[in-house]
């Protein structure tokens, strides 16, 4: 097969698939459930009056005969106590290693004073047997025993997991249950960080070889805890090399290549495997499946011979029209963009007047906003033979408030305080400037034909002796992981600057931190400069290394 299998599905799938996907069996593991399982047992039949009150004579006799000494009765109720736990814990082992069946563990969930450790190691064994193929997914889900389970491994005392710094509890379980333990924390958004590396850890010093299901739940909590551990990125992609190309759910797939996207984990070889599921006519991907792996690739800016391809038939096939609504659109165009493949009719389609009119400035938030801008400016500078409408100038659009991130505007004031330093004065740059094309640049300067700074109020954009400089500084979040490349949206900023006519300085958080003296950055930004030596105030000129 060399081509994409697009035809009349691209115009009509409708259909989108659940935002998550029954094959997440050990995710479910977390999951809330409206079903409460109690330990309460049928009534017993009420004793009569004599029985009663033999009873009643027999709990006071005791009562009076139990010594007065609190600290002895303290200790002694103590000692009861472990020793239930322990008669439980016998009980539980022994059961255990009996069990013949899920129905056998499944049983094993209503035992008095069941532990985590208990629980966990029945999820694992649970879990073992299901992926043998000899149980059913749902019919375990809907098992109220096993909600039992699912709420012992969410829930301790106070509700979640437990936050000890003791984390002996956690450090023998099987991989499964670690999964489960790492589902069950994002379930509960709960970025327990010390837990969630002991468990990252001994999954990639363990385990032999991850299944597809187990590399999907790991990616999906990975990223909504926001955890990307690199060495256990790597663990999952050379299992996922083996996995793909076996896998014929498309679900499954998209839903990997989209938490790979929320990740910013760039693998190309990972990446490429997808793609080659593109072109398979075993695989069902609907358009709405097509669009999601689109944005990854955007976000990630992959770009390849593979990815050419199905770019060029998803631009030609793609139309929005009935099947899509306006922000969908948006966003797919805004993925064409970043990926240099998007096409006048695109474009003219969503800033159409009549379109813009019904998806007014209410309906969109900051970010939609942004990549409308981002899109305005690209069909303005970068697109060619584009004859279409753009957003008005006096656009209430162009009013949006960007906000930088705490950590990002710690870089921004160390930079104003370097440029500062290397500068004759302030009135020589701008910083924080707004573009009015979706995004804020980080700062600016200009040199004449002499290599002269300029002052601010001199500087004529129409003046070809002008040279206008950007600086952007990166910081930890505008790379990808896994290959040093800036995510879509920042590589789509530069390529704006430079259909400006801006010449551009990138700057890495590697070698330009906050926490540097002002003497090592500004030496540091002289060589991203060319700066030979500093400017005098009586020339302000400067040296280029050539």
């Amino acid at each position: 097969m060399t081509m994409l299998q697009f035809s009349a599905m691209l115009y009509t799938a409708t259909a989108r698939i659940a935002p998550r996907s029954s094959w997440r069996f050990t995710a479910l593991v977390a999951c809330n459930s409206n079903t409460a399982v109690t330990s309460e047992q049928p009534a017993a039949p009420e004793d009569n009056n004599a029985n009663f009150s033999k009873i009643q004579a027999v709990v006071q006799k005791e009562k009076e005969q139990q010594p007065k000494d609190t600290s002895f009765q303290t200790t002694e109720e103590n000692n009861g106590r472990k020793k239930r736990l322990n008669d439980s814990n016998t009980v539980f082992f022994k059961q255990f290693q009996a069990a013949k069946s899920i129905n056998d563990l499944l049983d094993l969930a209503v035992l008095p004073n069941l532990s985590i450790s208990d629980a966990l190691k029945l999820i694992s064994s649970i879990t073992k047997q299901i992926n043998s193929g000899k149980s059913q997914t749902l019919d375990i889900e809907a098992d109220e025993r096993f909600i039992h389970l699912r709420k012992i491994v969410k829930n301790d005392e106070s509700g979640k997991v437990k936050k000890s710094n003791d984390l002996s509890e956690y450090s023998q379980l099987s991989t499964p249950a670690m999964i489960a333990v790492i589902a069950s924390l994002r379930e509960q958004r709960d970025r327990n960080t010390p837990l969630l590396k002991m468990l990252s850890h001994n999954i990639v010093k363990y385990n032999i070889a991850l299944n597809l299901n187990e590399c999907a739940t790991l990616l999906y909590s990975m990223a909504i805890l926001n955890f990307p551990d690199k060495v256990l990125l790597e663990k999952i992609a050379s299992n996922l090399l083996k996995c793909i190309p076996k896998n014929k759910n498309a679900a499954l797939n998209k839903s990997l290549i989209t938490s790979l996207g929320f990740l910013r984990y760039k693998n190309m070889n990972i990446l490429d495997a997808f793609c080659d599921t593109l072109f398979m006519k075993s695989i069902n991907y609907k358009f709405l499946d097509y669009s999601a792996i689109l944005q990854t690739f955007a976000a990630l800016q992959y770009k390849s011979q593979k990815a050419n391809l199905f770019l060029e038939k998803f631009a030609e096939c793609a139309s929005p029209f009935e099947n899509l609504s306006w922000i969908e659109w948006l966003d797919i165009t805004w993925a064409l963009a970043v990926l240099d493949a998007m096409k006048p009719r695109h474009v003219q389609i969503l800033l159409d007047p009549a379109f813009m009119k019904k998806n007014t400035l209410n309906q969109l938030n900051i970010s939609k906003i942004l990549k409308l801008l981002n899109i305005n400016a690209v069909a303005q500078f970068v697109l060619k033979d584009y004859e279409g409408p753009f957003l008005k100038k006096d656009s209430e659009l162009n009013n949006v408030s960007i906000v930088r991130s705490k950590e990002k505007q710690m870089y921004i004031n160390a930079l104003l305080e370097t440029l500062t330093e290397i500068l004759p004065s302030s009135s020589y740059f701008k910083i924080n400037c707004d573009t009015n094309m979706g995004f804020l640049l980080d700062a600016e300067y200009c040199i004449d034909s002499e290599h002269g700074f300029m002052k601010v109020e001199d500087w004529n954009e129409q003046s070809n002796n002008v040279q206008r400089i950007a600086i952007m500084l990166h910081d930890y979040h505008d790379y990808c992981i896994g290959q040093n490349d800036l995510v879509g949206s920042q590589y789509l900023y530069t390529q704006l600057l430079k259909a400006r006519g801006y010449e551009i300085i990138t700057i890495s958080y590697k070698y330009f931190s906050v926490k540097d003296n002002i003497k090592k950055r500004a030496n540091y930004l002289k060589q991203c400069m060319n700066i030979k030596k500093m400017p005098t105030n009586e020339t302000n000129k400067i040296d280029i290394v050539q």
